[in-house]
């Protein structure tokens, strides 16, 4: 899916409980903890030490370079409970053009609050601010349709 972000208003919206900020590595480990409970079974990581290997990975530039800008991450009582991870391009689909969502992501015990909206807003008002065209992702297996309806 490919969003076009021209013509977009440069003001996200927020939600008081959650805080949204930049990515660091010391959040690899609550961070993992949040994508493997956000995933069904088997999904996208089968063990903890598997989703600590795909942030690792994130941050290690595997799945594309991260866009610091358009990345957030979500902290709730201030614990990373979720995450927007974006990078330059996609490395799945070279025909994309532009910043590419690699994973959205955020843990059950917050959902129902806002949470995956406010992080694809942030990224979205984010990319209209910094000139980008459009902000593209991939949907499959294990995509929940709360996040089919953002």
């Amino acid at each position: 899916m490919t969003l076009s972000l021209t013509a977009r208003s440069t003001t996200p919206g927020g939600i008081d409980a959650v805080e949204l900020r930049g990515i660091q590595t010391s959040d690899r480990d609550a961070l993992a903890t949040a994508y493997l409970a956000a995933y069904p079974p088997g999904v996208a990581a089968t063990s903890l030490s598997d989703a600590q290997q795909e942030m690792d990975d994130t941050f290690a530039g595997e799945f594309g370079v991260l866009r610091h800008d358009l990345t957030r991450v979500a902290t709730f009582e201030n614990r990373p409970v979720g995450a927007i991870l974006v990078v330059g391009k996609s490395i799945w689909d070279p025909r994309l053009d532009g910043p590419f969502i690699i994973d959205l992501f955020v843990h059950p015990d917050v959902r129902g609050m806002g949470v995956g909206r406010a992080l694809l807003d942030t990224a979205v008002h984010a990319g209209a601010r910094a000139g980008d065209a459009t902000l593209s992702l991939r949907v499959g297996e294990g995509t929940s349709p709360a996040a089919l309806a953002l």
